[in-house]
């Protein structure tokens, strides 16, 4: 973990642990896609974990069940909940290392597995997108 990172919770022990699930919701504000990873969520060792960004601090939560799709219409928005485990093919796989990094305008978190796959997940300006 960077030194000069804000992080808000405690951050699970995630390596050497089987990723049993992987989610994240996308935020859609008037039909159109503004944030594709609004908020992430992991199951591992049968617990579930919130992890998301907000103003440059990376929070932590602990989670009692997998989120649902949910329509905020204060905001005209919808955030949808995608499965990025079975999308992405790394369902089932150990996590092998997790670091969490500032970056210039947030941080991104990156995840790496047994097959040496990984998931990025940066913010930047309140906007979080992910790369394989």
């Amino acid at each position: 973990m960077s030194d000069n990172l804000d992080i808000n919770g405690k951050v699970p022990n995630l390596i050497d642990h089987v990723l049993e699930e992987l989610l994240c919701t996308e935020m859609w504000s008037e039909g159109m896609l503004v944030d594709q990873a609004n908020v992430i969520y992991l199951k591992v060792n049968g617990c579930w974990f919130r992890h998301y960004f907000d103003c440059a601090i990376v929070f932590w939560r602990n989670q009692e069940k997998a989120p649902k799709s949910y329509e905020m219409q204060e905001l005209d928005s919808y955030f949808k909940v995608v499965d990025l485990a079975h999308n992405l093919g790394i369902k089932g796989l150990k996590i092998q290392s997790f670091e969490t990094y500032s970056i210039k305008g947030g941080s991104e978190s990156v995840f790496t597995f047994e097959n040496s796959r990984s998931i990025v997940f940066s913010n930047i300006n309140d906007i979080t997108v992910y790369r394989t």
